[in-house]
């Protein structure tokens, strides 16, 4: 496996000898912006839908950040294409750098560019109801924030009781997403997903599984779901940009239920995999 691959604004530097400063505000107060893509050969995997999500973030934050979108896919290219690796994940994130309550802490803010080897696989998971709750009404909730204490606490809960995810719900008992993914349930020849104002992040291979879904005459209704709706699922499944779709095999709501990875999950999945590997779009799924 090759090394990682860092850029610091515009300057490759060596992964062991990557640093920000100490008085940057992102390390402080989790302030900062990230985005997650997967990457084949030297193309980022839908670039321009992770830049958008990035600045719309940017915007509500009402925050400066050293952003330049043009300079940032360029060099964002330059270190996908210095990997040698086929399959890559590729992190960006933007610091907010000045520290005002530091003296001397006037560090710049910084965009930050990692890019490493990866592995598409269609992995079988179990998920449990998080203890961690949030709330749909926080307009951050839409923002793709460094501040990812909520989500992470949500997967090391999960993995503390055997499990690989945490199911998390919002104030009102209602499925928002995992620590990582958004969800989706098939259930009688209909994909069920919540709604965005539950509180999920509007994820890239979410509207991708939206549009292919409709594509291929399938029914997907963004509905309001708590946990005990997801028990009498045909199949569930969980997607983001570093999985594609990976199938729910156990959750626990009370008690443990089973399940099989379903027709469904797998159809996406190769039909995502093979579109990002070839570079082609086909919307075609033989359910």
């Amino acid at each position: 496996m090759a090394d990682p691959v860092v850029y610091i604004d515009e300057q490759r530097v060596n992964f062991r000898q990557a640093k920000i400063s100490v008085f940057d505000y992102t390390l402080h107060c989790a302030i900062g912006l990230f985005e997650s893509i997967l990457a084949v050969d030297d193309r980022a995997i839908h670039l321009d839908e992770h830049l958008n999500r990035m600045e719309a973030g940017r915007k509500r934050l009402g925050l400066k950040f050293n952003y330049n979108r043009r300079r940032l896919s360029r060099i964002l290219q330059t270190a996908v294409a210095t990997h040698p690796g086929r399959v890559k994940k590729v992190k960006i994130l933007l610091t907010y750098g000045h520290s005002p309550l530091w003296k001397g802490g006037r560090p710049k803010p910084k965009t930050i560019i990692i890019v490493d080897d990866h592995r598409l696989q269609f992995k079988k998971q179990k998920l449990m109801v998080s203890p961690m709750i949030i709330s749909s009404a926080n307009p951050m909730r839409g923002v793709k924030t460094v501040n990812f204490m909520t989500e992470w606490m949500s997967q090391h809960k999960a993995q503390e009781a055997g499990y690989d995810q945490g199911i998390i719900i919002n104030q009102r008992g209602q499925v928002a997403e995992t620590g990582s993914s958004n969800l989706f349930m098939g259930k009688k020849g209909k994909l069920y997903t919540p709604p965005l104002e539950a509180g999920g992040l509007p994820g890239i291979i979410r509207g991708e599984i939206i549009a292919l879904a409709a594509a291929n005459g399938l029914p997907c209704i963004e509905k309001k779901l708590k946990p005990k709706d997801l028990i009498a699922a045909d199949e569930i499944f969980t997607t983001s940009s570093f999985k594609l779709v990976w199938p729910v095999v156990q959750l626990k709501v009370e008690r443990v239920h089973k399940f099989q990875p379903g027709p469904l999950g797998r159809a996406f999945f190769d039909r995502l995999k093979t579109n990002f590997m070839t570079g082609e779009y086909k919307q075609e799924i033989d359910f």
